[in-house]
Order: structure tokens, then sequence, then C-alpha cells
């Protein structure tokens, strides 16, 4: 019984981290298209998503690292406007 809940619980988290990066390459496509409102709203499910999903460092790191170029990618217009 217990593999097959640590199994489930493996899978569970690959699918979250497949999710996650889905949500920033999405969160990018958007700011890209100046719709920066939706980009932050997607940005902002990935980052909750984030906290929650039990993903190995190497991964975390890898998202982390995306995670940190779309914020950038969404805060640069605004900080341009100002």
């Amino acid at each position: 019984m217990d593999t097959a809940l640590a199994r489930l619980r493996a899978k569970t988290d690959h699918d979250l981290c497949t999710l996650i990066a889905r949500q920033l390459h999405r969160s990018r496509q958007l700011a890209a298209r100046g719709a920066f409102h939706d980009a932050a709203k997607e940005f902002l499910t990935a980052k909750a998503l984030l906290a929650v999903a039990g993903i190995p460092p190497v991964e975390r790191a890898r998202l982390e690292r995306l995670m940190h170029k779309v914020r950038q990618t969404i805060e640069l217009p605004i900080s341009a406007m100002a």
C-alpha cells in the first residue's frame, strides 16, 4: 500500500511539474502579447503550485529560474512605463 501511494505521489508531483512549466510558458506568451494582467494571474498560479509540489531539487531549481525570467518579462513593461 505504501509503495502504491508513493508511486501515486511521485506521478502527481511529476504532473504538477509539467503543469507549472506550462503555466509559466503561457504567462510569458501572454506578456509578449501585452496581456500583463492575465500573465500575472498565470504566474501566480504557477508560483502557488510550486509551493505545494514535492518536486526534486534539480527540477525545482530549473522551474525557479524559469519563474525568475517570466517575472522579469511581466515586470519590464510596468517599470518602463513609470
